[in-house]
């Protein structure tokens, strides 16, 4: 049986909310953005446009791991300028997705590229075919989750492909964000890094029955993840656009400096890879110890390290140990007061 500990969660969300409101750190550093901020994206679209509209379907493809998020969107800007035909779906006959996967690959976006070619293909024309070729559309009449997941989720031959829950919240966040579609509530996105706050913290605390192949990544527990978090923004009148930036970026920041939640990766052999826990505690993971963990907001609830090779390269949520600190006295003492104050 999965405890979820809505105390707790009160507790962490709305102290990593009011340090992102308030720009503490590591909120007020130049990397504490969203992906999608205007600098990511191609000068030329428009903001709220069809073309970006579509531009931000297409963003979706890559936000599934495997390649980082920043990353992936300047990437495919790159793509963007080069090949802006291939993101329209009225600009004549829609590419192969072997040519698609080729192109992908050119500007160095070679993580699934076969899929996603067949993926962007497909939906490119189901979006030219039900929708006049505008994504913006997708969302008339939508108002709230239930329903963009019947219209959107890839089930029974609805839908499009590679869109089940996380991706449907995915594209809700990106059109809120770009003012495409009006705010309503819904969950926000449950990947890694929400999925690892919730369980470092103990918010969620998941019976060892329910550890199976994926570790705790199963069906259920996400679903109850994302209920928790839309139950969170209803209860407390929170925008879950602002909720989901300042966990997903506090996670990226902070929580992949500590060791434990790094590892060690063997030869690539797919779900097979074989992972291993670094070594502790050099020099220079006692000095970003210091700037991250030792000056955390939340670090008096956070027990587990999550480690997030595990989860991208093996397809598992696991608890790998307790979060450990080094033993030396802290390095950077006017930071730790800073943090105190």
């Amino acid at each position: 049986m999965t405890i979820i500990d809505r105390n707790k969660a009160d507790a962490v969300f709305a102290r990593l909310l009011d340090a992102y409101l308030r720009k503490e750190y590591p909120y007020d550093q130049a990397d504490a953005i969203p992906p999608q901020v205007r600098e990511n994206l191609p000068e030329t679209l428009e903001w709220g446009s069809r073309e970006h509209a579509l531009f931000l379907f297409a963003v979706c493809y890559w936000m599934r791991g495997g390649i980082e998020s920043h990353t992936a969107i300047r990437q495919l800007t790159r793509l963007y300028d080069l090949e802006r035909d291939i993101f329209s779906p009225l600009g004549g006959s829609i590419s192969e997705a072997t040519d698609l996967a080729q192109k992908f690959r050119s500007v160095g976006l070679g993580f699934n590229a076969e899929e996603i070619g067949r993926m962007w293909k497909k939906n490119l024309a189901k979006i030219a075919h039900f929708y006049g070729g505008d994504p913006r559309i997708i969302f008339s009449g939508i108002k709230t989750y239930e329903e963009a997941c019947e219209r959107i989720q890839n089930k029974k031959g609805r839908g499009f492909l590679g869109f089940q829950e996380k991706m449907v919240s995915m594209l809700i966040y990106f059109y809120m964000d770009a003012g495409i579609i009006d705010r309503w509530n819904f969950p926000i996105p449950v990947d890694f890094h929400v999925l690892r706050t919730v369980f470092a913290h103990e918010i969620v605390v998941a019976d060892p029955s329910e550890f199976n192949g994926n570790g705790f990544f199963t069906k259920p527990i996400l679903a109850a993840v994302r209920n928790l978090f839309q139950s969170y923004c209803i209860k407390n009148d929170v925008d879950p656009l602002v909720l989901c930036n300042a966990v997903w970026l506090h996670s990226g920041l902070m929580c992949n400096q500590h060791p434990g939640n790094q590892s060690v990766v063997g030869g690539r052999h797919g779900r097979k890879t074989e992972l291993w826990p670094v070594a502790r505690w050099s020099l220079a993971q006692t000095r970003t110890y210091e700037r991250t963990c030792a000056v955390c907001v939340v670090r008096n609830t956070c027990r587990w390290c999550v480690p997030s090779a595990e989860y991208y390269i093996r397809g598992r949520l696991i608890l790998r140990e307790e979060r450990g600190e080094p033993s030396q006295q802290p390095l950077f003492p006017i930071l730790v007061q800073h943090a105190a104050r």
